[in-house]
């Protein structure tokens, strides 16, 4: 009988304890206006507590520039990172299901030739965010002079005094560059997007990084499903 106490005692600790059991992920980021503010502030920062959260994760955030970031997945410091592209991995990773797809476009002056093919851009002084993932068919054509900055808003600003030609961002944090820098003198082609490239989170390509990678991927599915994906990534409009 007394044996029989302390199993029923022991099982009834286990399950007290078991929401306290969550597996823990320590997920790595990179500044993003509008989608990655900080630890605690961005849409896609809303969006990865939400996944791991149905997906019986805890994380631990941490915030660097993108080469730190991705330099860190790679040494095996942090078990994933986000936003994560096929440019950015160059080893196997666990990925999960495509969290959206990452449409760049070339922003340029207003009264300038429009600037809709990354063949347009050939010859031109083009503006990038160092550390960004910018499509290889972009970054491999030898006949684009690109000219790096440290932020977005830097390179609109850069555009709208005519240090440069061209400027390539994503729509969205694009306009919200534009948006902080007060100029009023940029425009883009909405129609015309220089390149796609499918989004996800990355972990490392370990049974445990596969599970993660396959919770996520379940997670991201049901969230489609009941419509918090779309309320949560509105948020960016």
């Amino acid at each position: 009988m007394k044996k029989l106490v302390v199993v029923l005692v022991a099982i009834a600790f286990m399950v007290s304890a078991s929401p306290l059991m969550a597996a823990s992920l320590k997920m790595g980021s990179y500044p993003i206006p509008k989608m990655v503010e900080s630890k605690d502030k961005g849409v896609f920062v809303d969006l990865v507590k939400e996944v791991a959260k149905r997906a019986g994760y805890t994380l631990n955030l941490e915030i660097a520039p993108p080469p730190r970031t991705v330099e860190s997945f790679s040494q095996g410091k942090i078990d994933g990172f986000f936003p994560a592209l096929d440019v950015l991995i160059s080893g196997a990773a666990a990925k999960s299901s495509p969290i959206y797809t990452k449409v760049d476009f070339a922003f340029f002056k207003k009264g300038a030739a429009n600037l809709k093919t990354i063949k347009d851009l050939e010859g031109k002084k083009v503006g990038i965010t160092r550390g960004y993932p910018y499509a290889g068919e972009l970054m491999s054509n030898k006949k684009i002079i690109f000219d790096p900055a440290d932020d977005d808003v830097t390179n609109m600003k850069k555009l709208a005094a005519g240090r440069i030609d061209a400027f390539v961002v994503e729509e969205k944090s694009g306009l919200e560059a534009l948006k902080k820098s007060g100029e009023t003198s940029v425009t883009y082609d909405a129609g015309k997007p220089l390149s796609r490239q499918a989004v996800y989170f990355a972990f490392k390509n370990s049974p445990d990084g596969k599970g993660a990678a396959e919770a996520f991927s379940k997670a991201l599915g049901d969230m489609k499903k009941d419509g918090t994906l779309g309320k949560i990534m509105s948020q960016a409009n």
